[in-house]
């Protein structure tokens, strides 16, 4: 009797390992290797750009992986309506920031810098890369929900509405 009650055990656990936390990343995202096709798609959609910086493994023994795994989906979410999702290489910006030419817009540099101190880090982007629409990071997320989200659709609107005014 003790025997199939172990086992069964072993296969809960198991079974509740795998289910580990993922960030669902949406077909359609582009990684940071094709960075310029997506640059002239986004143009063409008129769409900004929403860059997500997530470490390349997650600390499973922090207790705050779940709240910055949910606030990165809730990201995705939010800005894949208005914005090509971009998977952020946060190595190629500091060294970017640092003056190594490797054809990084300014504009990451500088929202990058400020979006905050915990995972997932994100910057928005107009479609020409030379706008910050939006900067957060999952603590922020977390806290306020989608404002920030809904303030950088808001200013990507009215840039859109300028940019047809002066055609």
């Amino acid at each position: 009797m003790k025997l199939p009650v172990i086992f069964l055990l072993m296969a809960l656990g198991v079974s509740l390992a795998s289910a580990a936390p993922k960030v669902r990343w949406p077909r359609d995202v582009v990684e940071w290797e094709k960075l310029k096709e997506a640059k002239e798609l986004a143009q063409k959609e008129e769409k900004g750009f929403a860059f997500i910086f997530i470490p390349t493994a997650w600390d499973t023994k922090d207790s705050g992986v779940v709240r910055s795994v949910d606030a990165t989906n809730d990201a995705i979410r939010a800005l894949k309506s208005f914005c090509v999702v971009v998977k952020g290489n946060y190595q190629e910006v500091v060294d970017a920031s640092r003056g190594k030419e490797n054809e990084v817009p300014k504009a990451l540099i500088t929202g990058l810098s400020g979006a905050g101190n915990s995972y997932p880090l994100v910057v928005i982007l107009d479609g020409a890369m030379k706008t910050v629409l939006g900067k957060t990071s999952g603590n922020d997320i977390y806290q306020e929900g989608s404002k920030v989200f809904r303030d950088a659709k808001k200013m990507h609107r009215e840039l859109l509405k300028k940019k047809e005014d002066e055609q």
